[in-house]
Formats: structure tokens, sequence, C-alpha cells
């Protein structure tokens, strides 16, 4: 009975509030308030009216404005009156148009207004839990503004990492996982209903990644780290944004997902954003486990997969060969025994398994390493002194081949010109030769500025360099009298046929077909 009295007393005082201040807002001039007459262009940046003395009340005003608004959306919406994403749209629509309004009377950015109804959406949310006890979200409604305001710093481009941070470890506070935002980037806005029994906020998949970059950005800004428990572990952790667990993915990490769902691009982006190539989940190696989804079909690899540990071998010095504590030995006679196919089709290097790694590549990772462990991935690439192609190299936007590849092509280019070129093969010759004689036997009725290149012809025929061939061209000539007829050429082809068989009977050698012919 008495917090029902309570409630409507604070009820009570929250409506007389909103009139006196309705009241004050209309009769007291604007000076009086917070607003100063406009002179000259609208300013572009807050510090054109922090100097101002008035600058604490704008804020005041434009913060009763956005408390105002949530208690009266709030009061007339139930418990689960959020769950479908048109709600959430409708009341985002709504604050939309305030946020608007707040910038054109108030005379500030947009993405200012919107840092305040964030703010003020986090203070709604937190006073729903002190009166729940102070630790346990309410859930619902309540917790469901937390996603309004997710998606209003994403529409309105909020700049202040802080609050942008703040936001995020509301969300992780309550859930402890984050994915509404990477379920949608990886599978797209549909996939989440069937996976985890909601709707992504976002209209497409391309605008879920979109918006997974822009908090990423804000995070590694910020340097969060969020308490992580892993089961496998027992222990507490402190992982970045990029690596929290998606509780609805069996407790595995974006970059885990994004290979088991072979998306390279998402898989670069991951990466490119400090996510760890081993993955503090508690799993298995994702390299171990992708080289084992390799091999599942024998040759036929898949081309996301080999995209995927391409990408992914960027990322690390050396493949640590399972099977531990084996002896080296047997455990590199083990790995070949199961992934020698992939050593044998150059899907993977040696040099990343049992050998010596390029400098280039060692020196990446260990600068990648550093700017990971420092949260500066990718910005802090560019603060490297290093020409744009190494910095494009560290940012994995780019491969470099270095002299040792340069040697191999010019070593292979060596090979290829000091073989012999293949001699013709003498059933092309013999028929080379018939065509040359269909040749002179059809210029004989032609003038004679053709009887020169007949002479030519004919003195190509007669270099014959085998005797099969002479013994060819001797019936062929014998049979039909110079006439090409079908006699001759059948005559032709039986001598050459018994002359090679007797050649090949006199001097036979294992390594030869006693046939140079070639049966299709």
């Amino acid at each position: 009975m008495f917090l029902q009295l309570l409630e409507v007393l604070q009820r009570l005082v929250s409506q007389l509030k909103r009139q006196l201040a309705s009241v004050l807002w209309l009769s007291l001039p604007r000076h009086l308030y917070g607003f100063r007459p406009l002179h000259g262009p609208r300013s572009r940046s807050r510090a054109s009216f922090q100097c101002c003395g008035r600058a604490p009340r704008r804020q005041l005003v434009m913060d009763y404005i956005f408390e105002c608004f949530y208690n009266d959306t709030f009061e007339s919406i139930t418990r689960n009156g959020l769950q479908d994403r048109q709600s959430r749209r409708d009341i985002l629509d709504h604050l939309s148009s305030i946020i608007k309004g707040c910038s054109e009377g108030q005379n500030v950015q947009t993405d200012e207004v919107a840092s305040m109804a964030v703010t003020a959406a986090m203070r709604y949310h937190r006073l729903a839990k002190e009166g729940n006890g102070g630790k346990v979200c309410l859930m619902g409604k309540y917790h469901n503004i937390l996603y309004i305001a997710l998606r209003t710093c994403w529409d309105w481009g909020v700049r202040d990492s802080e609050v942008v941070v703040q936001l995020l470890v509301a969300i992780y506070e309550c859930e402890k996982t984050f994915e509404r935002i990477f379920l949608g980037a990886l599978f797209g806005p549909h996939a989440p209903h069937f996976i985890a029994g909601w709707r992504s906020d976002f209209q497409d998949q391309h605008e879920n990644v979109r918006a997974m970059v822009y908090f990423l950005k804000h995070a590694t800004r910020e340097r969060l780290e969020l308490p992580v428990w892993i089961p496998r572990f027992e222990q507490e952790l402190q992982l970045r944004f990029i690596d929290v667990p998606i509780e609805s993915c069996g407790r595995s990490s974006p970059l885990r997902i994004a290979l088991q769902a072979n998306a390279p691009e998402l898989l670069l982006i991951l990466l490119r954003y400090g996510a760890s190539p081993h993955p503090p989940d508690g799993g298995t190696s994702v390299i171990i486990a992708l080289l084992d989804k390799l091999i599942e079909n024998g040759r036929n690899y898949c081309y996301e997969q080999v995209l995927c540990l391409k990408i992914l071998l960027r990322n690390v010095a050396m493949i640590e060969m399972p099977f531990k504590p084996i002896l080296y030995a047997s455990r590199r006679e083990t790995f070949f025994k199961r992934y020698g196919i992939l050593l044998m089709d150059k899907i993977i290097d040696k040099e990343q398994v049992y050998g010596v790694p390029t400098l280039r590549h060692l020196c990446r990772c260990r600068i990648r390493d550093i700017l990971r462990e420092h949260n500066q991935l990718p910005n802090g690439i560019d603060t490297l002194r290093l020409p744009n192609r190494l910095q494009r190299y560290i940012d994995l936007t780019e491969e470099l081949e270095g002299p040792e590849m340069q040697q191999q092509q010019h070593q292979q280019q060596q090979h290829q010109n000091q073989q012999p070129q293949p001699s013709e093969k003498p059933i092309q010759r013999l028929t080379n030769a018939m065509q040359r004689l269909e040749t002179i036997s059809s210029g004989s009725s032609e003038s004679e500025s053709d009887s020169e290149d007949e002479s030519e012809n004919h003195v190509q025929l007669l270099e014959a360099v085998t005797d099969a061939e002479k013994a060819a061209v001797a019936a062929f000539v014998e049979t039909g009298n110079g006439a090409i007829t079908e006699e001759a050429k059948q005559a032709a082809i039986a001598a050459y046929v018994a002359a090679n068989e007797a050649n090949n009977s006199a001097a036979y050698t294992p390594s030869e077909h006693p046939f140079p012919f070639e049966f299709s």
C-alpha cells in the first residue's frame, strides 16, 4: 500500500514539474532561461556557445525535454511493447523529430543533441534498475530503451566516444554479450530472429556491418575492456569489445563465427580492427579447425575457406602444430600425414609450419601484436613513419612479393628457357608433308609466279629426317604417281608404320613407346 501511494505521489510531482516548466517557458523572456538571439551564421561547434554562461542552462532544458519524452512515452507502453521492431522504429521517428527540433531551436549540432538523448535514455534505464534493487535489469521496455539509444547513436553519428562506450557497458551489464550488434553483421538482419528470437534494428547486412565498424572504432578509441567469465579456464578475463563471446552461438567469439560462416570480408574487418587471431573464448585453435574443414572433401577446396585461411595466416608468425606434449619429430610426422595434401597443393607454406618465415612477415606480426595490445589498430598504423605501401602491408590490405619470390620466378623462367623445345612428332610431320603435296599438285595449273612457291614446297617435302618418312614419301609417289589419292595416303601411312616398327625392333629402348602416334 505504501509503495502504491509513493508511486502516485511521484506521478503527481512529475506532472506539476511539467506544468510549472511549461508556464515559465511561455511567460518568461527567452534570454532568462538560456536562449540568446542569433547573430551571423549558425555555429558549427560547441566552442561558440561554451564561453557563454548560459550554456549549462541550455543543456538542462534539453535534458528535461528528453526526460519528459521518455517518461510520457514509456508510461503508455506495456512491458513488452517494444519487443517488435516496428514499435521501436515509431519511437525512433518521434525521438528524431525532437532531436532535430532541439538542434534548430538551440543552435546546437545534431550529434550533440543526440548524445544528450542517449544520456537521458541511459539515465532512465539506470533509475529503473535502482528501483528494482540496483543490480537486476527489469528487461522488457526498460532494457529496449538502450537499443533505441544505440540506434540513435548510429542514425545521428554521435562523435562522443565516452557516451557511446557508456552505452555499450550498460548493454553488457544486462546481457553479458553484444550479439545484437554482431549477429546481424555476420548472418544478415533476418537470421537473428531464428537464432536469438529478436529482429535486427538495421535495414540490411551492409548497414549492420557499417554500424558494427562504427562501434568498434569508439570502443577501440576508449580502450574498452570488459570482464568475461571463461568456463574452460575457470576464471574471469578482461577482453576487448571485439573479442567478447556471443551467447547464442555457443559462447564463440565473433572471429570464430566469421570463420565458421566462411565470410572472408568480415574476417578481414575483424582482424583489421584488432580481433585476436587466437580467440580467447576457450575454444580450439581456429587455424587447425579451418585445416580440418579444408581436408573434409579431399582436394575439392572451398574458395571462401582457402581465402579465410590466407587472411588468417597473415596475422600469425607460425602455425602451431597440435598433438602436444608429444615430441616435435612425432608431431611433425603426424601433422604431415594429416595435412600433407595442403602442403603439396601449396594451400599452406611449409615455412609457416616447420620452416623459417620471412623477416617482413615476422615484423608485420610483431607490429600488429604491439598495436593490438595498446588498442591502436588500425588507426595507429598511420602514425608509423613508414612508406604507404608498407602501411598497407601491415594493415592487411596489400601483400608484398619479396626478393625470394622474384628469384623463384626468375629461376622458373630460366628453367623453361633451358628446356629443349619439343620436336615435331612424326605423325604431324607426315601430315604436313601430305598438305605440302596437296599444295604442289593443286598449283600445277596456276601462273608462273607461283612456281617459286611450288619449288620451295617440293624442297621442304624432300627434306625427310627419318627413314620412316622417306619410306612414306616414296610409297606415296609410287602409288599415286604424283597425284593425291586415298590409295596413296594409305600406302604412305602403311610404309611409315612398317619402317618405324623395323627401326624400333632394331634398336629397342624400354623408355620409348614403339608407336609415335597419339590415339584419342
